[in-house]
């Protein structure tokens, strides 16, 4: 009987230890909000996997872990691609456009957003 209550309170406190550090780890791991940090999505074609994109992005802001923008990039939209890219950055007021050939020109202005 001693040997089971001895071999409970082992188990007990080798899952106590175990928690503590998958919890430390997790904290120290974990990524740390930006802020001001600068998403470029290049959209090519029909807008393929735009949305999920943003879906992604859209659940790290939810989690903290994100505070910033993202910009849909033309690189070849088709006009299907430029209403679902125009339609995403309704949906979220995070998300923007941008048209093909400006990007650098458009990230460094003060007054985009």
């Amino acid at each position: 009987m001693r040997l089971l209550s001895e071999l409970a309170i082992t188990a007990l406190a080798a899952t106590g230890a175990a928690a503590l550090i998958w919890a430390l780890m997790g904290w120290l791991v974990r990524p740390r909000p930006g802020s001001g940090v600068w998403v470029v999505i290049p959209g090519q074609g029909d807008g393929a996997g735009l949305e999920e994109s943003l879906r992604q992005l859209a659940r790290c802001r939810e989690a903290g872990t994100l505070d910033g923008w993202a910009v849909i990039w033309d690189r070849g939209l088709t006009p299907q691609g430029r209403e679902l890219a125009l339609t995403l950055a309704r949906r979220w007021s995070w998300v923007s456009c941008c048209p093909a050939g400006c990007l650098e020109e458009w990230l460094t202005q003060d007054d985009i957003i």
